[in-house]
C-alpha cells in the first residue's frame, strides 16, 4: 500500500530498496555506442561514483560507516546492508554497471541516476546528509517503455487485453467564477466500476485534513509526535523514527502522498478521526459503504498477513458492526507475519477487504483537493500533491502534475490532476484489479505514458 504496500523483495530504510527481475527487459542494440555521462561533482555525485565503482569491482565495500549515516545503519544493520549490496553486485550487475543518465533536478545532496545492469536498467536514487554520508539509497526498475497509441481506440484495445477488471476516466476540468467546477468527459472505460485502489485511498485522508485546516481545526505547522502504536510496515521511512519525536503535520502529509508512507498515514488517520474520514469520503465515493470501517494501513496488514490465515476471510464476510468490533479485538492483537509478507505475491481478498473507489470517484476527489488548493493557507496542499508525479511526464507539456497511486498484489491504481502548458486542466484515474495474480505494474505504467500523449493532443 505504497505505491507498493507489499514488502516483496525489499529492504527499506531511509530508503534502501533492492528489486530483482522486475525491470523491463531493454537490451542494448549490438554495436550501440556507449555515451559518456558525467558524474556530478557533488556530495551525492561522489557517493554515486563509489556505488558505480563498487558494482564494477573497482572499490571494496570497506567500512560501511565511511559511506552511510548512522541513522541509515540503525535501520539497516551493516550485515544486512552488505548482503544486499553483494547480491546486487552478483545479480543484476553481474556484468557490470554503466551510467546512462543523470535525471534533471539533481542537487548537491540528492540525485537520481539510470544505471544499466546487464540487460535491465535500474534507477538509483541517492541522498546524503550534512556530512556527505548516504542516508538514502534506492534501487528500482527504470520507467517501463511507453505504449505507442495513435487513438483512444488503441488505448481501449490495449487496456481491455489486460486480465481482470479495469476502469478509466479522463475529464477536462473547467471552472467559472461563482459556479461549481464542470467535468467534461474526454474518454472513459467503465468509469463507474468500483475497484480496489491500494494507497490512492490516502487522498481521502489528505482531503479530510485539508478541510479541517480550512475550518480552523488545525494548521500545517501543527506538531504531531510519533507513536509506537501507530507505526506500520514500509513503504515509507517514518516507522524508523523514535516514539515521541515531533514533526509538523505538513511533513506527515508530504510523506503520506509522495512516498506513500504507511506510518505517516496511520498517524494522520488518527489525527483526522476515522469517522471524519468516512464522512468526507462519502461525499466523493459511490461505493463508500464498502470502505466501512475505513481501515488504517497496519490494520490491513494485520488482517491480510496474520498468522491466522482465516482472519482475512472472516473479516471480509462480516458486517460493518462486526468488523468494527473485530478491529478493537482480534485485529488489534494480531501481528503481521513478516516472513509471509516477504513472499506476498498472491491477491488476498481484494474484492472485499481493501479501499474501493471508481475512476470517476477518484477524479472527483482530486477535483475537490484542487478546489481547496486555491484557498488561502493551502500552499502546503499544493506542494504535497506535486512532490512525486508518479511516472515521467514531458514537463514542457505538463507544467503541473498532482498525483497519487497505489498497489498491492492484484491491485494497481494511478490518479492525476494535470495542467497543460496552455492552461487546460485534466483529471485522470486508471485502475486494474486481478483476483488471480499479481498485476504487471510496468505494463500499466507503459499504457499510462502512452495515454498522456493522447491527452496532450486533446482540444482545450
Amino acid at each position: 500500500m505504497t505505491s507498493m504496500l507489499r514488502l516483496g523483495v525489499v529492504l527499506c530504510a531511509i530508503g534502501l530498496f533492492a528489486t530483482f527481475g522486475a525491470a523491463a527487459r531493454q537490451p542494448s542494440a549490438p554495436g550501440t555506442a556507449t555515451p559518456t555521462v558525467a558524474v556530478p561533482d557533488t556530495a551525492s555525485g561522489k557517493q554515486l561514483r563509489w556505488v558505480l565503482d563498487f558494482l564494477n569491482g573497482a572499490a571494496p565495500l570497506g567500512e560501511v560507516h565511511e559511506r552511510f549515516s548512522e541513522k541509515f545503519l540503525a535501520a539497516v544493520p551493516p550485515d544486512k546492508l552488505t548482503a544486499v549490496l553483494d547480491s546486487l553486485k552478483s545479480g543484476p550487475f553481474k556484468g557490470g554497471a554503466r551510467l546512462v543518465k543523470i535525471s534533471e533536478g539533481s542537487t548537491d545532496s540528492s540525485l537520481v541516476a539510470t544505471v544499466q545492469g546487464g540487460d535491465a536498467p535500474l534507477e538509483v536514487s541517492i541522498s546524503t546528509d550534512g556530512a556527505g554520508l548516504m542516508d538514502g539509497l534506492l534501487f528500482r526498475p527504470s520507467s517501463p517503455p511507453k505504449t505507442a497509441l495513435s487513438s483512444w481506440a488503441d488505448f481501449d484495445k490495449a487496456f481491455e487485453a489486460f486480465p481482470g477488471a479495469k476502469n478509466f476516466a479522463a475529464y477536462a476540468l473547467s471552472s467559472t467564477p461563482g459556479s461549481e467546477p464542470a467535468l467534461r468527459p474526454v474518454h472513459t472505460l467503465a468509469p463507474d466500476l468500483c475497484l480496489a485502489t491500494g494507497s490512492t485511498f490516502k487522498l481521502y485522508i489528505l482531503g479530510t485534513i485539508a478541510e479541517q485546516i480550512l475550518a480552523g481545526k488545525g494548521s500545517w505547522e501543527e506538531k504531531i509526535a510519533i507513536r509506537e502504536d501507530l507505526k506500520s510496515l514500509p513503504g515509507g521511512v517514518m516507522q524508523n523514527e523514535p516514539a515521541g519525536k515531533e514533526f509538523p503535520l505538513s511533513e506527515f502529509a508530504a510523506k503520506m502522498i509522495s512516498i506513500s508512507d504507511n506510518t505517516a498515514t496511520d498517524h494522520l488517520l488518527t489525527r483526522a478521526g476515522r469517522g471524519n474520514v468516512e464522512k468526507y469520503m462519502a461525499g466523493f465515493n459511490s461505493c463508500a459503504s464498502r470502505n466501512l470501517p475505513f481501515l488504517g494501513t497496519m490494520e490491513m496488514f494485520r488482517i491480510k498477513l496474520a498468522p491466522d490465515r482465516t482472519l482475512a476471510a472472516r473479516f471480509a464476510a462480516a458486517d460493518e458492526k462486526t468488523r468494527r468490533s473485530m478491529l478493537e479485538s482480534e485485529v488489534a492483537k494480531a501481528a503481521p507475519d513478516l516472513a509471509f509478507a516477504e513472499k506476498w505475491t498472491v491477491p488476498i481478498e481484494i474484492e472485499r477487504v481493501e479501499w474501493f473507489s471508481s475512476a470517476a470517484d477518484l477524479c472527483k476527489a482530486m477535483v475537490r483537493l484542487h478546489e481547496m488548493e486555491a484557498r488561502p493557507g493551502m500552499a502546503e496542499l499544493v506542494r504535497v500533491l506535486r512532490i512525486n508525479g508518479g511516472i515521467p511526464f514531458d514537463r514542457k507539456m505538463w507544467v503541473s502534475v498532482a498525483y497519487k497511486g497505489g498497489s498491492e498484489p492484484g491491485v494497481m491504481n494511478l490518479t492525476w490532476l494535470l495542467e497543460r502548458n496552455d492552461g487546460a486542466v485534466f483529471v485522470v484515474s486508471m485502475g486494474w484489479n486481478d483476483t488471480k495474480a499479481e498485476v504487471d505494474q510496468g505494463r500499466l505504467v507503459g499504457l499510462a505514458r502512452g495515454m498522456a500523449d493522447l491527452l496532450a493532443k486533446e482540444k482545450k
